[in-house]
């Protein structure tokens, strides 16, 4: 199995989770505090935002409904006003989960939410502004055999994925004591297979990722969690480190985040809050609470 850099430090790592509660420093990690701010609301044609990335232009972001709904992809602005409406062709909304963009400036659609690990038809449509036309990569997970595996097995439901260097890399959101899996696909249509690469033991089950433009940083959204690793961006496969982490309005289903310039990010979630956060200081030096949430 390839392994991503930040495996050398937790191959031995055989247990997942901390107790819920305690801090986020494990696994390398280093507790920092954001200060966040609610910036405007999602539009009322967004009732369930399940994604986010960036727009066509600065400060604009493009956003999806999640499961079940036509395939539309809207693109807003920080405040949530509705600035466009994209229906994708040839493309069916099954369990549309996050978004991100390639290198050529394609937007790359996750149909991979698989709550009940039974699906067969997993797809990356992969959207072209230019000439409004769409590709699809269809892919199934190496090591899934059943459908659906065990319920103490279930965890072939992802709802994060980033691009890097002609390779998807998809991060799996677990309902088992099992680390997170990262796979890699092909950046390429037609049938491909997810391969393992590394398990990552973090807490919380991840909703969605971001790798900022720079592609030297990465950044996990969970229920209750912002984990935040260095990104090597000398290597061809993506390359990850431990860095930050930080407590997160647990007990909301936040599932959309981005990388606005620096260390700031955009997160949006289910009840229509759009929320910028910003690094602020190390846990050790704060006078505030991590990650308090002001609207």
């Amino acid at each position: 199995m390839v392994k991503l850099s930040i495996i050398a430090a937790l191959a031995t790592v055989t247990s997942l989770l901390n107790p819920a509660g305690k801090d986020c420093t494990g696994f390398g990690f280093q507790e920092v505090v954001y200060s966040y701010k609610q910036t405007g609301t999602m539009p009322p044609q967004v009732n369930e935002s399940s994604s986010l990335t960036y727009g066509s232009a600065k400060d604009l972001f493009y956003t999806n409904n999640d499961s079940g709904g036509k395939p539309v992809v809207f693109e807003i602005d920080k405040k949530g006003s509705l600035k466009d409406s994209i229906i994708i062709p040839d493309a069916n909304n099954v369990d549309w989960e996050d978004l991100t963009r390639d290198g050529a400036g394609n937007l790359c659609i996750g149909d991979f939410g698989n709550n009940n690990n039974k699906r067969k038809n997993l797809r990356i449509y992969k959207y072209n502004p230019v000439s409004k036309t769409t590709d699809i990569v269809f892919f199934s997970y190496e090591d899934q055999e059943s459908f659906p595996p065990l319920k103490s097995e279930r965890d072939f439901d992802c709802e994060a994925f980033v691009w890097y260097k002609n390779n998807f890399y998809l991060f799996s959101k677990n309902r088992t004591s099992n680390p997170v899996k990262v796979y890699m696909v092909p950046d390429e249509p037609g049938e491909q297979v997810a391969k393992k690469i590394a398990e990552i033991p973090l807490e919380g089950m991840i909703t969605s990722a971001a790798l900022n433009k720079d592609n030297n940083q990465l950044a996990l959204l969970s229920y209750g969690r912002i984990y935040i690793f260095k990104s090597d961006n000398q290597k061809e496969q993506l390359s990850l480190t431990p860095l930050y982490c930080t407590p997160f309005a647990i007990g909301i289903q936040s599932e959309g985040i981005e990388y606005l310039e620096g260390n700031k990010l955009i997160i949006s979630n289910e009840q229509g809050d759009i929320i910028e956060a910003e690094l602020n200081k190390s846990k050790e030096t704060g006078k505030g609470k991590a990650g308090s949430q002001k609207k």
